[in-house]
């Protein structure tokens, strides 16, 4: 009888699966006046550099596709570090990279993926990558698997561009 039934079950899932997913874009911007007050109010920043610590702003816009068990959002963001002592002082930073949600029956989240270039600079003219790979967090669990990012001679190239 159970075989009997899987023929049914899966013609009533395939005109849900068969409509695809909704696809929408969203762009955001935190400036350097956000991360100012922030850092004042509540210490945020992207790291420190001995005298002085790490400010950012960007840009950012998100393509995204969404099914009832996963959302898929292509990342793409601009901006800039900043020290936090002298904020004229400042280079670039970047990154385009896929997160991937997975979703319970509710929507809810419960694990998230990511994959690509995190984040990129560019020091003299030249692009220096800070952080590139693969992640993965269960909610429950904790970190599945994880690319390490770049070691602290990266972030130090970082400081001492901005000193």
């Amino acid at each position: 009888m159970t075989l009997a039934l899987l023929p049914l079950a899966l013609a009533v899932a395939a005109p849900a699966s068969a409509s695809g997913p909704e696809h929408f874009e969203t762009s955001f911007s935190y400036t350097l006046a956000d991360a100012v007050a922030d850092y004042q109010a509540f210490g945020d920043n992207a790291g420190s550099c001995g005298d002085f610590v790490l400010l950012v702003d960007f840009d950012v816009q998100r393509s995204v596709a969404r099914w009832p068990d996963r959302e898929v959002r292509h990342v793409h963001y601009i901006g800039h570090f900043y020290s936090s002592a002298d904020t004229s002082r400042s280079i670039v930073r970047g990154g385009d990279f896929n997160l991937t949600l997975s979703l319970d029956s509710s929507g809810a989240p419960y694990a998230v993926t990511r994959s690509g270039l995190f984040e990129y600079v560019e020091i003299d003219n030249r692009r220096l990558v800070t952080h590139v790979g693969h992640d993965e967090l269960d909610f429950a669990t904790g970190p599945i698997s994880a690319t390490p990012k770049a070691g602290d001679a990266v972030r130090q190239a970082v400081c001492e561009a901005l000193d």
